[in-house]
C-alpha cells in the first residue's frame, strides 16, 4: 500500500509561472491515480489570475481552462480565504473578484477546489504588492467659478457747464 501525495508542477505561460497542484487522492491505493495523471498532463487543467500581481482592492479575475468534470461548483480560493463559487461551462470556468484587503503581502496561492471533490483543485500564485500613496484614491473637487463682481450703474456723466465772460474792454 501506498499513500497518495500532493503532485505539483510548474508551466511557464510566456514569463506568467502558472503552478498546478492535485492532491492525489484520499487514502492508500495499490494503483496509480489516474485522475491525478490526467491533472498534471501538459494539456491538463490551467489557472491564470488576471493581473498577476496587484494591491489589496485591485479587481482580478480567474480564468480556467481544461478543468476535469467537477460535477458541482469550484470554490474560489484565495490564500486562506474562500471569494466564492463559480461553475464550468465545458472544461472552462472564470470568477471575478477583488484582492482581499487582509491579505498577506508577497506571493499568495490562488486557486479552484471542485466541492464534491475537494482533492480536485487547480492552483497558481498571486504577489499581493504593498499599497503605495499614488494608488490611494484621490478625492477631486470641482469647484465653481469665481463668483464676478456685479456691475453697478455708474453715474451719467456730467457735461462742465462753462461760462464765457467777455472782457471788460470787449463792450467798447
Amino acid at each position: 500500500m501506498r499513500q497518495t501525495p500532493w503532485l505539483a508542477t510548474t508551466v511557464f505561460v510566456g514569463s506568467v509561472a502558472v503552478l498546478l497542484a492535485v492532491h492525489a487522492g484520499g487514502g492508500a491505493s495499490s494503483e496509480p491515480d489516474r485522475e491525478a495523471t490526467r491533472m498534471l498532463d501538459p494539456a491538463g487543467p490551467v489557472l491564470v489570475v488576471t493581473p498577476p500581481r496587484g494591491q489589496p482592492g485591485d479587481r482580478i479575475q480567474y480564468h480556467a481552462t481544461s478543468l476535469p468534470t467537477c460535477g458541482g461548483p469550484w470554490t474560489v480560493e484565495f490564500g486562506d480565504r474562500v471569494l466564492g463559487e463559480t461553475r464550468q461551462v465545458g472544461s472552462v470556468a472564470d470568477f471575478r473578484a477583488a484582492v482581499p484587503n487582509r491579505g498577506s503581502r508577497g506571493f499568495q496561492v490562488a486557486g479552484l477546489r471542485c466541492v464534491p471533490t475537494p482533492s480536485m483543485v487547480v492552483q497558481t500564485t498571486f504577489e499581493v504588492l504593498p499599497v503605495t500613496r499614488s494608488s490611494e484614491p484621490t478625492t477631486t473637487w470641482i469647484l465653481p467659478p469665481p463668483e464676478l463682481p456685479t456691475r453697478t450703474k455708474r453715474p451719467t456723466p456730467t457735461t462742465p457747464t462753462t461760462t464765457v465772460t467777455a472782457p471788460a474792454d470787449a463792450e467798447r
